[in-house]
């Protein structure tokens, strides 16, 4: 009798060893033991290991846990007031469609002042190809590279290609791997030192953190493309959320998004200006089809115009022949947006001498 009571308590406290074995094993895994408030001071044998002193043998190494060193350094930001985005808030607005646009319209308003088009859309691309001038021999932006971050804008200047009288850097994401963001910023930048006005095709916004918009550009100004529809603003707003910071449901930003801050709140609401485009089913009937009015007071920014289905134009894109004129509604909408931007002056960043647009 006293051996088997004997025998049960050995093995009593064998399991309670091996409980608190097991405990302890599982603490010393978790992330959250090795967590610290932000600004809080690691102590020795807080969770964290302390290196031993030099020349000695320390075969335990450092345990930085989840939150490693904290916060990560956000990526540059490049500046470039004369530059302009054009963004989409849904896919097929004709986005590089009317970035070309608006730089033949500008071009045509100040023939004494020079616009370069760049192809920054990465999932799409072939601008040239829009443009009816994929047989033109000229320097891709496939092939720009910004060793020790800098580009020179002069030489890149000397080997693109011209569409109507306007510069472009294209892009075919399909037959070589696209540049890194902010080497394509970086290329814009040393554009924009040489040009009047860059316009970007920067293809569709993104809807949260870190994907509104795919460049690191700051003080540039964004034309937001939006469907004349509920699903449409609805997604502006999201897009708008996203470039502005605005309306920010979380307290807390992803850890992504803070490594690449530039994506979310850069852009001041001032900076934006929203065109209406009207959704192609207009052409039978205007059910469902919103007010410039309307969707620009939902989203909170002014719509300076709206662009209007042009069947000529589809059907030349759709053949492949190229972009002919706009239909003379739709210029007039160029023409407002050419207005905006001359308004908004472009900020102070060109170059000694450059003439304001």
């Amino acid at each position: 009798m006293t051996s088997h009571t004997t025998h049960t308590n050995q093995m009593q406290m064998n399991m309670r060893r091996s409980e608190q074995a097991a405990r302890h094993s599982a603490q010393s895994h978790d992330p959250r033991a090795y967590r610290t408030e932000p600004g809080a001071r690691v102590q020795a044998g807080a969770g964290v290991r302390v290196p031993a002193a030099a020349g000695t043998n320390n075969p335990q190494p450092y345990r930085t846990g989840a939150d490693s060193f904290g916060v990560p350094c956000p990526s540059p930001v490049y500046r470039a007031p004369n530059a302009a985005i054009v963004l989409s808030a849904s896919g097929g607005l004709g986005a590089s469609t009317f970035a070309a646009l608006l730089a033949q319209s500008l071009h045509g308003l100040h023939d004494d002042r020079d616009c370069v088009l760049v192809d920054a859309d990465l999932s799409g691309g072939g601008l040239d190809v829009l443009l009816g001038m994929e047989s033109e021999l000229g320097v891709m932006l496939n092939a720009v590279t910004a060793p020790l971050g800098e580009v020179d804008g002069e030489a890149l200047r000397r080997r693109l290609t011209a569409w109507d009288g306007i510069d472009v850097l294209s892009s075919r994401p399909w037959i070589s791997p696209m540049p890194q963001d902010w080497e394509i910023a970086v290329a814009v930048c040393a554009l924009a030192e040489r040009y009047n006005m860059v316009i970007v095709d920067a293809g569709r916004a993104g809807y949260s953190s870190g994907q509104a918009i795919p460049l690191p550009l700051k003080g540039a100004a964004v034309i937001l493309l939006v469907e004349l529809s509920v699903l449409g603003t609805v997604r502006a707003q999201a897009c708008i959320e996203a470039l502005t910071g605005r309306g920010n449901r979380s307290t807390a930003r992803p850890r992504s998004a803070l490594a690449g801050g530039y994506a979310a709140g850069t852009i001041a609401e001032d900076d934006i200006v929203l065109v209406g485009v009207v959704p192609p089913a207009a052409r039978t009937s205007n059910r469902g089809v919103l007010g410039e009015d309307e969707a620009a007071e939902y989203l909170g920014i002014d719509m300076v115009c709206s662009i209007h289905p042009d069947a000529r134009l589809c059907g030349a894109i759709l053949e492949g022949s190229g972009l002919l004129k706009p239909n003379r509604a739709n210029a007039k909408a160029l023409r407002a947006v050419a207005s905006w931007l001359d308004a908004r002056g472009w900020g102070s960043a060109r170059p000694a001498g450059m003439q304001r647009w």
